[in-house]
């Protein structure tokens, strides 16, 4: 495969993630990192630029991920969970006709503009990156490990929501199998997705739920977090995991959308739903973003208003 061989032929290896990562970008990246250094003897780098989950600091070679780079030493970038540049928060646009890196590798499960540069490993019926990785491997012939298990298992769960989400597929419980037989960590996966939940995060949720509106006519239950939030909770957005999915839950809601608000003047939407004739997606394309069928989200250039216990985007 085109892949793997670039891997190999590479000097020096780059492993990047979108902004802000999730566990799926975080065990995919983290999982590539394993077989690249350990069954490759490779030399391999890892960046993410924004806020790494410390729930997540159980995971094999976490500590090792950088928050920044020099260009010049890499001759191969592999995106993960990332499908271009401006994901990253690195780069400011997707530029098209970059002369660096020598080899771009993109690895997703989420449709990729087909301008971004570079090699495509994309499929988009696939749960997660990390179940991407997992078929991946086995077409390379490799063995798996405790630790690649582990990272790669993590991303599986996150993405599919321990198998809950409409996502998840046949290929996905056979992932989660062959991984949990080949020693992933199945009780510090768990504690570290579900069980451990910082005070921050409890507050930021208690907040939001407090404010959520829910409009009968539409079926849509909505909130929105603040910067003021963030401040007083002592939370980040990463805190906000999960919460949509929750708000999503609740009986006769077709879908959720919860606003947070950043401090350099964006507001960031996330849809949820659990309906199967609801798409999100088309909604967050819309609106410039993009994502899933059942969960899917956007970015605008705005800031929440508050006005008499009303609020909208302005």
């Amino acid at each position: 495969m085109k892949i793997k061989q670039i891997l190999i032929e590479s000097k020096k290896i780059l492993l990047v993630a979108h902004h802000n990562p999730d566990a799926d970008a975080l065990g995919s990246m983290l999982g590539m990192y394993e077989i690249l250094v350990h069954h490759w003897g490779l030399s391999v780098e890892m960046a993410v630029d924004g806020v790494i989950p410390s729930n997540l600091s159980y995971l094999p070679y976490f500590f090792l991920i950088q928050d920044g780079f020099r260009p010049e030493r890499f001759d191969t970038v592999v995106l993960l969970d990332c499908g271009g540049w401006s994901r990253t928060n690195f780069f400011e646009t997707d530029e098209l006709n970059i002369d660096w890196p020598n080899n771009l590798i993109v690895i997703d499960h989420h449709a990729t503009s087909a301008g971004t540069p570079g090699v495509h490993y994309i499929d988009t019926s696939a749960s997660s990156t990390s179940e991407i990785l997992w078929k991946l491997i086995k077409t390379w012939g490799l063995q798996f490990n405790s630790k690649l298990a582990t990272c790669l298992l993590t991303g599986i769960m996150f993405d599919t929501g321990s198998f809950q989400h409409s996502n998840t597929g046949i290929e996905t419980f056979q992932a989660a199998a062959e991984l949990l037989a080949s020693g992933a960590d199945f009780s510090g996966i768990r504690g570290g997705l579900y069980v451990k939940k910082s005070q921050a995060l409890l507050k930021l949720w208690g907040t939001a739920l407090k404010k959520m509106k829910y409009d009968h006519k539409r079926k849509l239950a909505t909130s929105y977090v603040s910067v003021q939030d963030f401040k007083r909770c002592n939370a980040t957005a990463t805190d906000l995991e999960g919460l949509t999915n929750l708000m999503s839950t609740i009986p006769d809601v077709k879908f959720a959308l919860l606003l947070s608000e950043g401090e350099n003047g964006v507001v960031k939407g996330s849809l949820r739903t659990e309906q199967n004739n609801i798409n999100v997606k088309n909604l967050a394309e819309a609106m410039g973003g993009g994502g899933h069928i059942k969960a899917a989200g956007f970015t605008l250039p705005a800031r929440i208003e508050v006005q008499g216990g009303a609020w909208r985007v302005v």
